[in-house]
């Protein structure tokens, strides 16, 4: 892989999350663990920071006396040495530009992608791309922001404010934006079809007065969310559009 403005852009967020003590890319995600189907035995991961989702998931497996492939690929440098030391092959790589020709199509069982579209360019075509090493009736685990989160709403529409921060929401290196409900038009474009999502954070990790209030008005839990991972299946052959579909237009 080349080296490239991106990169460097990927290692200056590394250090920054090093700096605040919050380096998600050795972080094992909980969310993506629980949701991975038992049925599963070879695993991509797309952005996989230093690999501690699929080690985790590994040795899991092993205590089970299960088997477990498990390959990842990611465009931080040091991210993806040290993934090297723990998983079956990792590869260093900018997902929207490079292909791994290493596997035949429909290799995998599972494609993650966790907080990790997001961050492209073209993430259309970039799942366009990825999904065919994913065999016919595979998996994808996905997880993105939610633009939606009322956290981030009191502070556009209050402060006029839309300020981009180390890490978060915001993330100085997102570049598109979900709701649930955008998302699950962006899979379904995909032939994919969402079994299982969690929202973030979870029940018992909102304040008392939070939980109490999504009680009395269940229908506002979205704005609560500043997350959502989905587990989806994918579904017949069929033509994955390489942009966004302008099913809806506004006027502004």
């Amino acid at each position: 892989m080349k080296t490239s403005a991106q990169s460097a852009m990927y290692a200056k967020h590394a250090q920054l999350m090093q700096a605040r003590q919050q380096n998600y890319f050795d972080i094992p995600s909980a969310e993506v663990l629980f949701l991975i189907p038992e049925d599963v035995q070879r695993v991509l991961e797309v952005g996989c920071g230093s690999g501690t989702t699929l080690q985790t998931l590994k040795k899991q497996r092993l205590q089970e006396g299960r088997i477990c492939e498990v390959v990842g690929v990611d465009i931080e440098v040091e991210a993806i040495s040290r993934a090297k030391e723990y998983l079956d092959a990792a590869y260093l790589m900018n997902a929207e530009e490079d292909e791994l020709t290493e596997y035949p199509q429909g290799y995998f069982d599972l494609l993650i992608m966790q907080q990790v579209l997001e961050h492209f360019v073209n993430p259309w075509a970039t799942l366009r791309q990825w999904l065919p090493l994913v065999r016919p009736d595979g998996y994808l685990i996905a997880g993105v922001p939610n633009i939606a989160n009322y956290k981030f709403l009191k502070r556009l529409i209050l402060n006029d404010e839309f300020a981009y921060e180390p890490c978060g929401i915001l993330d100085w290196t997102h570049l598109r934006y979900f709701t649930l409900t955008s998302f699950s038009e962006f899979l379904a474009g995909a032939n994919l079809t969402i079994g299982k999502s969690l929202g973030l954070p979870k029940e018992e990790q909102m304040s008392d007065k939070m939980r109490y209030f999504l009680r009395l008005f269940p229908s506002l839990n979205r704005f609560a969310y500043y997350a959502y991972v989905v587990l989806a299946r994918k579904g017949k052959e069929g033509p994955i559009a390489d942009y966004i579909p302008f099913k809806k237009t506004y006027t502004i």
